[in-house]
């Protein structure tokens, strides 16, 4: 028996529960969540030099999800409590 591993969400049944897009960047903290990957750690670099110098965001936050894990709740906690916005899974 074959068993396939799904790793995406399904679709939202209702949209309306999402909050509202943010208009700029300016003056925000912005988290990326990044597990550890080359190419989502350049990423997550990336994100960290640009944002604040193109987009004006206050400060960006580097968070570490363990290795082909979800991100433990604690942490999306914490990302709440400190950023308006977040930058997560791009995959590779």
């Amino acid at each position: 028996m074959l068993t396939i591993l799904d790793p995406t969400a399904p679709p939202p049944d209702d949209r309306r529960d999402l909050p509202p897009p943010l208009p700029h960047l300016a003056g925000a903290v912005v988290a990326v969540l990044t597990n550890r990957w080359k190419s989502m750690d350049l990423i997550a670099e990336r994100f960290a030099a640009r944002l604040p110098a193109d987009y004006g965001a206050a400060d960006v936050l580097i968070e570490t999800i363990p290795l082909s894990q979800a991100a433990p709740e604690s942490l999306l906690n914490s990302v709440t409590a400190r950023a308006r916005a977040a930058v997560v899974g791009l995959a590779n």
